[in-house]
């Protein structure tokens, strides 16, 4: 009797376990796990919908999440062999997460990547194989509230250099008391505006071919400096301490319009638009400030994400043939394309770029993430015809390494130590932990 107990309850452990862990032997089943917010989530549902209607012989298992905690979650997933058969990366995940082990070369869907531009792949590409596919790549762009500037008798369209942008944050600080040309930005937003600022005057990358930190000591204390005469002068608050608000686009300073502006990925810019009165109507794409105007330098670039494809799904013909259509589906065809729109970013893919700019139901290309792409690929453009690489090191982002660079930052926002002091700080650790990171 205890043995045959003893049975039963390991083979409800098992079904539980096998619930839980959310397997399926059925290949026409197709999981993908995403990170979104409302908007995003709602489209994909959407085109999730419309895919099953197109290919009912398929099911989709959607699995959505917010941003934080994501990663941690997929890692987790991916060591216990649980995580979905398509899902949602950033490209640095690739080479922190160990893509080669857990990623599938996507070179085995036999997926068309003819109509995306020569080099896009190239950083989701570790021992010649492809382990994602490139849903848009991005960059960080001014945007600026058209309210703000108005308020004090200033046009946005006449901000073009950081001299401008100095004028009209003081002009603002005097004219409208309590309001900023910029406002609150946090170390994330500070490193790489001042690594854009370095990069325009020296023409480097922050990280050179070495893997090393590309910028002297001299040269960092000059991009805190820097730092200093935008907080100075109305462009920054004076110190982070007196605003405490971690979440840009809730802050109430911004909501409120007293914060004329952020520096922000092209890809999330709608986070910020949609806390806004109106929408954010009055949100202006500004590009990348310059030293001197005409110039088109400073711009840092990457892929924003990509769809990856889970090891596992190599074990089946089957299983191969429904995510290779599932991916086709969700990056060219027309209906899907057109409901799931920027979200994402806007994609290099000639004929998804073609569908949306032929789109009436919604105005694709003069959305701020369009803008801002725009921005981005002809600024990146020119750098490179120059020979200035700014391609975002795959590590700069690296969970831990990056507290190497931005806790100086944030200590320097909050007017605990000075800029020499923040400059060594970053300079003494940076290659030791850079290099930690990258051997794992």
């Amino acid at each position: 009797m205890k043995k045959t107990l003893l049975f039963i309850s390991l083979l409800i452990t098992s079904l539980i376990l096998f619930a839980c862990n959310g397997s399926s032997t059925d290949d026409t089943v197709i999981k993908f796990a995403w990170w979104g917010t409302s908007d995003r989530n709602i489209a994909t549902y959407q085109a999730i919908e419309l895919f099953e209607e197109k290919y009912p012989e398929y099911t989709v298992e959607g699995e959505q999440s917010p941003w934080n905690g994501y990663q941690q979650t997929l890692n987790n997933r991916l060591n216990r062999g649980t995580e979905a058969d398509v899902f949602q990366v950033n490209y640095n995940w690739i080479y922190s997460m160990y893509g080669e082990d857990y990623f599938m070369d996507i070179n085995e869907l036999d997926l068309d990547l003819s109509k995306y531009p020569v080099n896009e792949h190239n950083p989701l590409t570790v021992n010649g194989k492809v382990l994602g596919l490139s849903i848009s790549e991005t960059g960080y762009v001014f945007y600026l509230n058209k309210s703000v500037y108005q308020a004090a008798g200033l046009d946005v369209e006449d901000i073009k250099t950081w001299e401008d942008l100095i004028e009209a944050g003081n002009t603002i600080s005097s004219v409208t008391p309590g309001k900023y040309a910029l406002g609150r930005m946090d170390a994330q937003q500070v490193a790489i505006m001042m690594f854009s600022y370095l990069s325009q005057i020296t023409g480097k990358n922050v990280i050179n071919e070495d893997n090393e930190l590309n910028f002297t000591q001299a040269e960092l204390i000059t991009g805190f400096n820097f730092i200093s005469d935008l907080r100075n002068n109305g462009v920054l608050i004076s110190s982070n301490a007196t605003d405490t608000h971690i979440d840009g686009p809730t802050n109430p300073n911004w909501t409120s319009e007293k914060y004329g502006g952020v520096l922000q990925w092209n890809t999330a810019i709608s986070e910020y638009q949609n806390t806004l009165p109106n929408g954010g109507t009055n949100l202006y794409m500004a590009g990348m400030f310059q030293q001197e105007e005409g110039e088109q330098l400073g711009m840092y670039k990457k892929v924003s994400m990509a769809y990856a494809v889970s090891k596992r799904v190599e074990e089946s013909d089957t299983k191969k043939e429904a995510v290779k259509t599932f991916l086709e589906f969700m990056t060219t065809d027309p209906e899907a394309v057109r409901i799931l729109g920027v979200d994402r970013g806007v994609s290099n893919n000639a004929d998804t770029q073609a569908i949306l700019t032929a789109a009436t139901e919604n105005d694709f290309v003069n959305s701020l993430e369009w803008k801002g792409h725009q921005v981005v690929q002809t600024l990146f453009n020119y750098q490179l015809s120059i020979d200035q690489d700014l391609y975002i090191h795959p590590y700069y982002e690296h969970n831990t390494f990056r507290a190497i660079y931005e806790s100086p930052i944030e200590s320097f926002l909050l007017n605990n130590i000075n800029a020499n002091e923040a400059a060594t700080r970053i300079i003494n650790r940076f290659n030791s932990e850079l290099k930690r990171a990258m051997e794992g």
